[in-house]
């Protein structure tokens, strides 16, 4: 690393700004899912929540790609947040079957971690900006995977082999079975391509003092919840549940 490269501060605020914005975003998302579909939309508001989902997640396995390469223990990370994940998951069938979170964003963050250690002395070989744009464009090519295409939002290429969807087991990768359902639906393909870029986003960063400048800025208040941000994730959720639900009870009654 250069003098003036990104690990060389003493924190990234600005990381944790972003970590913490993106943390906001999918409170409000949470928010307002809540209210129209939980607790049947009783102040008949509206608000178009995928593109604020989408932005919160994106942004958030952005920053965590990025900040691989600042850990100091990425395996003791990758199976911290997947056993949270796992939790998760545990928690939201037995008490909420019908809102239940089967490999969420944070079974994929956490074996996101596991395997990008895994492959790092490939990883390492790549020059970043072919790193980045193959990363980019693997993660467009297979965006609506889960659907049974290549394609990106709506606008399919090519139809994927009907067979890869007859089994139960390969919905981490992407390949999720009839039937199957999760609220919070991050499998590996694409997600780990998008995280692969916040990866080599880094590296770029690293050999430019510019960036080393701009990641010591911090966002106040954002750059704290960020520090915070899966704390924030695990709890953010059933508290917004509890206080609607005594909200809604307090108004029947």
């Amino acid at each position: 690393m250069t003098k003036n490269s990104p690990k060389s501060a003493t924190r990234l605020y600005m990381i944790d700004s972003l970590r913490g914005l993106a943390i906001v975003l999918m409170v409000v998302y949470h928010a307002f899912y809540n209210i129209r579909y939980l607790f049947g939309n009783p102040f008949g508001w509206t608000m178009r929540l995928y593109p604020v989902q989408q932005a919160a997640c994106w942004l958030f396995i952005l920053v965590s790609g990025f900040s691989f390469s600042l850990s100091r223990s990425n395996v003791r990370r990758g199976l911290l947040v997947s056993a949270c994940g796992l939790g998760l998951t545990a928690f939201t069938m037995v008490f909420m079957p019908s809102e239940r979170i089967v490999w969420g964003v944070l079974s994929l963050l956490g074996a996101a971690m596991l395997l990008t250690q895994a492959a790092l002395p490939l990883l390492r070989r790549i020059p970043a900006e072919w790193g980045l744009a193959g990363s980019a464009g693997l993660f467009v090519l297979t965006r609506d995977i889960q659907y049974g295409w290549l394609g990106f939002e709506g606008h399919w290429l090519a139809a994927l082999p009907g067979a890869l969807y007859q089994t139960r087991w390969l919905f981490p990768l992407g390949f999720p079975s009839e039937g199957f359902w999760s609220a919070d639906y991050f499998p590996l393909l694409p997600w780990i391509f998008l995280y692969g870029c916040g990866f080599f986003l880094y590296q770029l960063a690293a050999g430019a003092p510019e960036a080393a400048r701009l990641l010591e800025k911090r966002m106040p208040g954002l750059d704290v919840l960020g520090r915070r941000s899966l704390a924030v994730y695990l709890l953010h959720q059933p508290l917004l549940f509890g206080l609607m639900w005594l909200a809604a009870q307090f108004a029947q009654g």
